[in-house]
């Protein structure tokens, strides 16, 4: 229970929880050339008891698992130490992450709402605005449902084939959430997928500390007041910021591929998010331990095994910076800038440990 003087401001923690949550929606965009009647007439065909049976049996437990052991098989080429994975091991982490799915599924199924929609709705309701009125309901609650998988999950990983890194177990989701997605209609892929988004953000960020971090400061402080007006431009920063850095080094490429590769630009876009998400808890907490302490270590784990210079990371990061600050007003600016510059200034630090060689990669300057 709250103490008295945390009562007012756990107000803003439910404001960044429902920032956040604003995220995952149904992108209807893909479904603009069928006719209208028919999109909605599908969306609350798929809504339905009958519809959520449907979407059961196309994602039912085997093909959950099947699609769980293949998603793991092609992780493993991107990360060199583990190609020794064996079947005994596959097999387990498959039935492990099954789990997780049938967790969400369950949720998706009784949280499922049909809504009523009016002829003049019907004939001009955007649909992008449509999607909004489906976004993931209560994501602390599905937060707290998957918790307890996903820790299974990551103590396997972890204490198996010398520790997988989160970047591998990320992988295995977004890997699974697209093969899973592919056995389903349009509009039941468009209603799924921010459920199996949130799994994998949920994973690699640390939104809901994020959010908890907001009940030490009041609504109307200034320093909440910039992390709520910068929440919902986290994926454009990121993907202004892929934009330039893929600039910087049209040469790159690892074993997934190169820096446009929809693939390492999805891992990408995701990254650059999660960075965010730390500097804003290391903002709200009022230390830069996290970004120390987790960031740093999970980084070089993972960077480290998919062959990305340490270098090439720092230069990533001084370009998000540099547009997270180009977004504050100048008043912003001062309270901002200190957190902005240890974040990196503790990359760049690292930097020399790591011993990241650039030279090879030819990389320009815009």
């Amino acid at each position: 229970m709250l103490s008295s003087s945390h009562r007012p401001q756990a107000a803003t923690v439910s404001r960044l929880a429902d920032v956040w949550a604003a995220r995952y929606c149904p992108d209807f965009s893909a479904l603009e050339s069928s006719a209208r009647s028919l999109i909605i007439g599908e969306i609350y065909q798929s809504l339905q008891a009958s519809g959520c049976r449907e979407i059961s049996e196309k994602l039912n437990s085997q093909r959950i698992v099947e699609a769980c052991k293949l998603a793991i098989v092609r992780s493993k080429d991107f990360y060199v130490h583990l190609d020794d994975l064996n079947l005994q091991e596959i097999t387990t982490l498959a039935q492990l992450m099954s789990h997780i799915y049938l967790n969400i599924l369950e949720f998706y199924r009784s949280n499922s709402t049909v809504l009523t929609i009016s002829d003049w709705e019907l004939e001009h309701f955007p649909l992008d605005r449509l999607g909004r009125l489906f976004k993931v309901p209560n994501i602390s609650e599905l937060g707290r449902i998957l918790d307890p998988c996903l820790k299974a999950f990551r103590a396997h990983s972890m204490a198996s084939s010398d520790g997988k890194p989160l970047g591998f177990m990320t992988t295995q989701i977004y890997l699974t959430n697209a093969l899973l997605l592919q056995g389903l209609d349009p509009v039941e892929r468009a209603l799924v997928k921010p459920y199996f988004m949130f799994l994998e953000e949920h994973m690699a960020m640390p939104w809901q500390r994020m959010c908890a971090a907001a009940l030490h400061h009041q609504g109307g402080s200034l320093a909440f007041g910039i992390v709520e007006r910068m929440l919902p431009i986290v994926s454009e920063i990121s993907r202004v910021t892929h934009s330039q850095w893929s600039y910087d080094f049209p040469y790159y490429c690892n074993r997934r591929g190169r820096l446009d590769n929809v693939d390492v630009l999805h891992s990408s876009l995701r990254d650059f998010n999660m960075f965010q998400v730390y500097l804003w808890l290391s903002f709200l907490q009022g230390h830069n331990r996290v970004i120390e302490e987790e960031l740093i270590v999970l980084c070089r784990v993972v960077y480290g095994q998919i062959g990305i210079p340490w270098a090439m990371t720092v230069k990533g990061t001084k370009l998000l910076i540099q547009n997270i600050l180009a977004c504050l007003a100048p008043h912003e600016l001062s309270l901002v800038t200190p957190w902005a510059d240890g974040m990196t200034g503790m990359f760049s630090r690292s930097d020399a440990m790591m011993h990241g060689d650039l030279s090879a990669l030819k990389f320009r300057y815009p």
